[in-house]
């Protein structure tokens, strides 16, 4: 069998082997810090620096100061922070609606005008399935809803408190809020250079008996376009499911087009010396666990998973320089196109960024309305004058956002710091 793959194919394949590598690295990866028992990885910490994890982790926890790109410290300052606030939301029963979540994430998708096949292809590129990243929006949403009722709630603003200071800060208010715009814009991270990260040697492993799994879509002898359409809509689905985590056999029972799909695609145990030389060249770089496709050969597109594997014996091998080169040229070219989409789609993608009072009560524009015509209607409290008190009308709202605002940094800081002292964390960065 000749196979052949496409440059797409080719690099997606090489997106695969990165995160296969990613994963082998877990079993010397460093803690560097432990919150009640639950640890924090060094790779937690790398993930957590880059732009796209930095969007949708926005919670304001007032580590980072404003304008500025987080150092290592910092961010895993905020992470332990992190750990504390789902750890308290956990404690206290904290659920979400699942429909709600979909429903938020669709308004994600909506937004940035993506169907969730463009969107799993965008958390690909950003080192994201979209497994993980449902967690991830699924716990930002439940420590918003968290900060929400433990520190937003809990900051009443009274009429008099921003009558007082309108009073005091007159003629600085308009300074004010430009200060606070400033602070909840996004820091723009530091630029990015391309550096080439391929090994000069790789495992290779030998030996032994394995257990593969094959998923088959076969290619029409003499197809026309829209029989070719139909193979490539049904391998983009293939991929899809997959990259979201679902089971390989589930999906070869579904998809395959061979007598083995109903068995999930399993091929049984075998040895290398009953396989045809490119599967041996292949399988040999596998992880059990891992997933290679889509390849195309002239009859089908197929997809492979290794299932299990036993006695076999692992070994590191040069990696010939004329192969590293490719490797490398494949690499920046991922690099520029993930600079170029990055560029395109990064002030979309970044989450809504939301102020620390956005979701408490009286934080939404009808709430504030509603609290200005009624203090409207209210007599004057005697703190400001005639004249002040026409002026204050006008920036009422901006007012109470400035005072809503710096308590609830206030209130969030406390909270912390009263969180931090009655846990047990270890920090070994």
């Amino acid at each position: 069998m000749t196979l052949t793959l496409r440059p797409l194919v080719a690099a997606w394949l090489l997106c695969l082997a990165l995160v296969a590598s990613a994963q082998g690295e877990v079993y010397t990866d460093r803690i560097v810090a432990v919150v009640n028992g639950d640890v924090i990885l060094e790779s937690d910490v790398q993930k957590f620096k880059q732009p796209f994890m930095r969007g949708l982790t926005n919670l304001n926890l007032g580590i980072v100061p404003p304008g500025k790109w987080p150092t290592e410290r910092e961010l895993l300052d905020e992470l332990v922070v992190i750990h504390l606030l789902d750890q308290v939301a956990q404690k206290k029963g904290l659920k979400l609606d699942e429909k709600a979540v979909e429903a938020s994430i669709d308004s994600l998708k909506n937004r940035n005008k993506l169907s969730h096949e463009r969107f799993v292809l965008f958390l690909a590129a950003n080192g994201l399935n979209y497994g993980d990243f449902r967690d991830l929006w699924k716990r930002q949403l439940r420590l918003k809803g968290l900060i929400a009722r433990e520190v937003s709630a809990k900051v009443p603003v009274s009429e008099e408190d921003a009558q007082r200071y309108f009073k005091e800060n007159r003629g600085k208010i308009a300074d004010r809020i430009r200060e606070l715009q400033d602070q909840s814009a996004p820091s723009p991270p530091p630029p990015e250079e391309f550096r080439p990260d391929v090994p000069t040697h790789e495992e290779v492993h030998l030996g032994g008996r394995l257990r593969l799994r094959m998923l088959t879509i076969k290619i029409p002898t003499r197809g026309d376009k829209a029989a070719l359409q139909k193979v490539k809509s049904k391998a983009e689905k293939v991929s899809q499911e997959l990259l979201t985590g679902a089971a390989f056999a589930d999906v070869a029972k579904k998809y395959s087009e061979d007598p083995l799909a109903s068995k999930g695609g399993d091929l049984g145990y075998m040895s290398y010396k009953d396989m045809v030389p490119q599967w041996q060249k292949m399988v040999q770089r596998m992880k059990v666990g891992q997933v290679i496709g889509p390849i195309q050969s002239k009859e089908a597109v197929l997809f492979f998973f290794l299932d299990d594997a036993k006695d076999r014996v692992t070994k590191e091998v040069p990696i010939p320089e004329n192969v590293r080169k490719k490797l490398i040229e494949q690499q920046k070219k991922m690099y520029e196109q993930r600079m170029a989409e990055r560029a395109e789609r990064q002030p979309q993608m970044q989450s809504r960024r939301q102020g620390p009072d956005e979701d408490a009560p009286g934080s939404r524009a009808s709430d504030s309305e509603g609290a200005n015509s009624k203090s409207q209607e209210r007599d004057v409290s005697g703190i400001l004058t005639p004249e002040e008190e026409r002026e204050y009308r006008k920036v009422r709202d901006q007012v109470m956002m400035i005072l809503k605002t710096t308590k609830i940094n206030e209130r969030m800081k406390d909270w912390i710091e009263e969180l931090k002292k009655s846990s047990i964390i270890e920090v070994r960065l």
